[in-house]
């Protein structure tokens, strides 16, 4: 084969891989408190074994937590932990784990924030859980669903009710009562994007959020849907993934 042709049918195949790739924003993860929240399942190693959990879910729904425990034993009980804001460690679902000591927990979320998971082999009668080696820890997010739309066309160039100009390229939200620079974090279909709240709205009847158009680009969110959303504490800073 001629060398130019096997140069451009080299160029057109590195082309083609580079499209395949997400965008390095919807890469990133956030980071909270030493641990990374995203949205891709990230494997943590712990003395008790391997942990392995999508770390971005909507609430309600049932989050799987797999992984495989050290002693590597089948018929063995396992306990999926998250910490709450206290610091205090509850379960969160348990498993048995089959051969090669791997093990599938199923956690219907049942409250929204960002919560470290780990898991632990079951205490034997009369021990401490609260001494026993764990996986490693991941953070989870857990969002509450929401209808969404998105403004910006007709209203680049203007103030918004927070005082700022919207430009195309403003990240940030609106929402009808959350005070100004509230940041939230927003998540749809594998993306996620901290922004803060720059504007009042949305004022269509069931719509709670009304994301500027830099921001519905960054999720990939197109007209109207579902999208998860959870507002974050005053010291969360803005990131993507």
């Amino acid at each position: 084969m001629p060398r130019t042709i096997l140069a451009s049918l080299l160029a057109l195949l590195c082309a083609c891989f580079a499209c395949a790739l997400p965008p390095a924003s919807a890469m990133a993860t956030a980071s909270d408190g030493g641990l990374t929240y995203g949205t891709a399942a990230t494997p943590a190693q712990g003395e008790a074994g391997t942990l392995l959990v999508r770390t971005a879910v909507i609430l309600g729904r049932t989050l799987h937590v797999t992984g495989t425990m050290a002693h590597g034993e089948a018929g063995r009980a396992v306990i999926v932990q998250r910490q709450q804001k206290d610091g205090a460690w509850v379960v969160a679902a348990t498993a048995t784990t089959t051969d090669g000591g791997a093990f599938d927990a199923a956690w219907t979320t049942d409250h929204i924030g960002r919560f470290p998971l780990r898991a632990l082999p079951a205490p034997s009668a009369g021990a401490s859980a609260a001494v026993a080696p764990t996986t490693g820890v991941t953070g989870v997010t857990v969002y509450r669903q929401a209808a969404a739309t998105f403004f910006g066309p007709g209203f680049f160039g203007k103030q918004t009710a927070c005082g700022q100009m919207l430009r195309k390229s403003t990240l940030g939200v609106a929402h009808r009562t959350l005070p100004c620079g509230t940041m939230v974090d927003l998540y749809y279909k594998g993306r996620s994007v901290t922004v803060p709240v720059v504007d009042r709205g949305p004022f269509s009847a069931g719509t709670t959020w009304d994301l500027t158009s830099a921001t519905a680009d960054v999720l990939h969110f197109a007209g109207t849907g579902k999208l998860g959303a959870l507002r974050l504490p005053k010291a969360s800073a803005p990131a993507t993934t």
